[in-house]
């Protein structure tokens, strides 16, 4: 990490001011692995973060758009057995767009964005993904359509809602 420097969103070696290609680590003392970045002639392709402990396991990675530096295509984080179990969804402009939760590798909640509000559908999941438990539609972060809850006894509820207020 000291041997580089960025300037204009682009990381250049310190050595020779060359863009800079490879992998940069921060590391504590002792020599556990805290942080990386990856980069290709002086732009960020992704980033991981490590659990503090005896194995290198990711914690959390992100990989970056390509085309437009330091900006986030996706994010995964992983549990200590090394399964993901979030991931977040980016578009080209690194507004979030989509959040997913998983169980056991399954999807167990889902929820469409546009940036920091909800837009699209929310669905929630339980018995490995199988049953639907919970369906609600947002635009621009306030409910709109009917939502469906399916609780823990199989009862079902629905409602209505328009552009966030619930009607029945």
């Amino acid at each position: 990490m000291k041997e580089v420097y960025i300037d204009n969103d682009l990381v250049y070696k310190n050595a020779d001011d060359g863009l800079f290609t490879g992998i940069v680590q921060s590391k504590r003392k002792n020599g556990h692995l805290v942080y990386e970045e990856e980069y290709e002639k002086g732009i960020i392709l992704s980033s991981n973060l490590y659990y503090n402990g005896k194995e290198k396991r990711v914690s959390n990675k992100a990989i970056y758009n390509p085309n437009k530096p330091l900006v986030l295509s996706k994010e995964y984080s992983y549990d200590l057995k090394y399964k993901i179990f979030e991931i977040t969804t980016y578009n080209d402009d690194g507004l979030k767009i989509l959040y997913e939760q998983f169980t056991n590798g399954k999807v167990s909640y889902s929820c469409q964005y546009l940036g920091k509000k909800k837009h699209g559908l929310e669905l929630g999941y339980r018995d490995g993904g199988e049953k639907m438990t919970f369906r609600c539609e947002y635009i621009n972060g306030k409910k709109n359509g009917t939502e469906y809850c399916l609780n823990e006894k199989g009862i079902e509820t629905k409602k209505e809602y328009l552009n966030g207020k619930k009607i029945k």
